[in-house]
């Protein structure tokens, strides 16, 4: 099995970031090759709507950091997306990366039965952290869910981890690691 992680927090070791990693070393435990992308170290830029990739190419034309994790996604079994809550939603990085995958669509996508250029029956685990309770920003979840079908994710998994800051501890994200671990061995 191949799985590319993707941080999207700005902190290594933060909530989002942690449970990810739980989830990529159990995997990797278990014979997965995995990579890791932390996103607030790379160098990279958000799409420039130059549509190349719906009229000349089949990829993102921009070279800088993120073409090797765009190339990685398409050749991944399971593909694990992290980040936190930040003023309402996704963290600026993970957005900036998100909006690169318009490149995984076909043209016309919204009006194909196969939108979508990514080999089917990917697995999709996203992994949302934030310090507010369950009722809080479901309309984040919806947006990335929608998109891992549109990705045509054959299994996906949200996995959002509540009531948690940046002064949360690992017994405060114990349950959540332990979630994604019981994923990592039932995916693996």
């Amino acid at each position: 099995m191949n799985v590319v992680t993707v941080l999207g927090s700005p902190r290594k070791e933060g909530n989002s970031s942690s449970i990810a990693m739980a989830f990529t070393r159990k995997a990797q435990s278990m014979g997965a090759h995995v990579s890791v992308y932390y996103l607030n170290g790379m160098n990279f830029q958000g799409c420039q709507g130059c549509m190349s990739c719906k009229k000349q190419h089949e990829h993102c034309i921009l070279k800088d950091d993120l073409t090797a994790l765009l190339e990685d996604i398409v050749e991944a079994d399971a593909v694990v997306m992290a980040s936190p809550i930040y003023y309402h939603t996704v963290t600026g990085q993970f957005k900036t990366f998100f909006d690169r995958t318009f490149s995984f669509l076909k043209p016309n996508f919204f009006n194909r039965p196969d939108p979508c250029r990514l080999p089917q029956g990917k697995k999709g685990l996203l992994i949302l952290s934030q310090g507010q309770g369950e009722t809080e920003f479901h309309d984040v979840v919806d947006q990335y869910q929608y998109f891992m079908e549109a990705y045509g994710m054959g299994e996906r998994h949200v996995i959002r981890a509540v009531k948690l800051v940046e002064s949360s501890s690992a017994e405060d994200r114990q349950l959540y690691v332990d979630e994604a671990v019981a994923l990592a061995q039932t995916w693996c």
